[in-house]
């Protein structure tokens, strides 16, 4: 019979980058700028020794402090205002350089409408002046990445990720992100997998942010000509993500596998095409190549639903399915009979998968593994994944899953088909 199978390419899955701005939080505001310093500092500032790289002086920090009252009354225009009068202050220290453009930021991104632009430049202000303390230099590189990815200025996101990076703590998974993106933006594809991995690899990482960073992972080793990385990443991907493009991938990889190890045995490609209904990435030659492998294995009623399913409700196939439908429900008590005689188990593994095509899932449990407990079948793996396929149709997943990973670790040519079952049985939905 023809075979029908797509040879996979590497392919860049698309990823939707971090753009949104709403979530930008600044560290808390100071509220005692230019305010008389009280006992020992006092003295200090008495003697001149006032330290310029944290302190602000009044003609900077009351217009500062105004804007901060004007802030929790909403009124950001007239904030926004009283900031600038501390921005005209000659020969401002780079401390005061860096608190007038905090708040410049502050004020551009909390208002309504946000002034994105504004906060952008206030940002690369704060970290052009090299006056930010210690403790806000994360928040304020982190800013800079996102408010310059937004402007995809991307030499600038990286300049903000590689400074926070050497502030020690590992990248968050926005952060991650974007630092990834802009490397991949601007074709160093290198660092874009290096960020990528180790972004996905950080603990604590949610299902999508896993997903995001994989997929940048992904898109990197194809640029990079890394087929092996790439086969592994996409198999890491496939159990967090149900991105129809991934799964389409995976299934590709999965179908030229087993007609590359064995082009003649088709029972191995209906597996799998039963795996492709489920995720949904069934193309139009599927549906008949189904259908025709049903048919050879005595299994009609499967056959017509691929059919139907396809929309091939005519033709010649459709008429033999037809033909072999009308005797096949009935025929099954005498399949029954007739595996109770047989010493093997071939004939009950033939009656547990004809029962899961019609449905009769706890029948066809019961039928496979008495099937596989007899023994002496032509192809235990095959027969164990027809049966981790009942019982997850029976509502087993754990079940399934373990006679799946049987399957995959005998090392036959079921193998590429336990394992896309597998890898599917780990998502968070399946």
């Amino acid at each position: 019979m023809k075979s029908f199978f797509r040879r996979p390419l590497l392919a860049a899955l698309f990823i939707a980058a971090v753009t949104s701005i709403t979530v930008i939080q600044f560290e808390p505001l100071y509220a005692q700028y230019g305010a008389a310093p009280a006992g020992k500092a006092a003295a200090k500032a008495k003697a001149g020794k006032q330290d310029p790289s944290t302190t602000a002086r009044r003609e900077v920090g009351t217009p500062i402090n105004d804007a901060l009252k004007l802030v929790e009354a909403k009124d950001f225009e007239g904030a926004f205002a009283k900031v600038q009068l501390a921005d005209q202050v000659k020969d401002k220290t780079p401390y005061e350089e860096f608190m007038v453009a905090k708040y410049l930021a502050y004020i551009a991104v909390n208002k309504m409408p946000q002034d994105i632009p504004t906060a952008t430049t206030a940002v690369n202000r704060q970290i052009a002046s090299n006056g930010a303390p210690e403790p806000e230099r994360a928040n304020m590189y982190s800013m800079g990445m996102l408010l310059n990815y937004a402007a995809m200025d991307y030499a600038k996101v990286i300049q903000s990720g590689e400074e926070l990076q050497k502030l020690g703590p590992s990248l968050e998974g926005n952060q991650a992100v974007v630092l990834a993106q802009a490397y991949y933006s601007t074709m160093d594809y290198m660092n874009a997998a290096k960020v990528a991995k180790a972004g996905a690899d950080r603990p604590g990482a949610d299902a999508k942010g896993k997903a995001d960073m994989l997929g940048l992972l992904l898109n990197s080793q194809a640029k990079l000509m890394d087929d092996a990385g790439y086969r592994v990443t996409l198999d890491q991907l496939a159990t967090v993500s149900a991105q129809p493009e991934v799964w389409g991938q995976v299934m590709d990889f999965a179908l030229n596998e087993v007609t590359k190890a064995n082009p003649l045995n088709e029972h191995h490609l209906l597996n799998l095409y039963r795996l492709a209904m489920v995720v949904g990435t069934m193309r139009e030659p599927d549906y008949p190549a189904m259908a025709t492998i049903d048919l050879a294995n005595g299994l009609p009623n499967e056959a017509k639903e691929a059919l139907t399913k396809g929309g091939r409700t005519t033709g010649a196939l459709m008429d033999d399915t037809s033909k072999m439908l009308g005797n096949d429900q009935g025929s099954l008590a005498g399949l029954a009979a007739e595996a109770g005689k047989q010493t093997n188990g071939e004939i009950d593994v033939k009656l547990g998968e004809s029962y899961l095509t019609y449905g009769r899932h706890d029948e066809a449990v019961a039928a496979l593994r008495k099937g596989i407990e007899k023994g002496m079948l032509k192809d235990l793996p095959d027969a164990q994944t027809t049966l981790g396929i009942a019982l997850y149709r029976a509502g087993r997943k754990d079940e399934a899953l373990a006679e799946f990973r049987k399957a995959e670790m005998a090392g036959s040519t079921a193998k590429p088909v336990a394992h896309t079952w597998v890898l599917f049985l780990q998502r968070p939905a399946a």
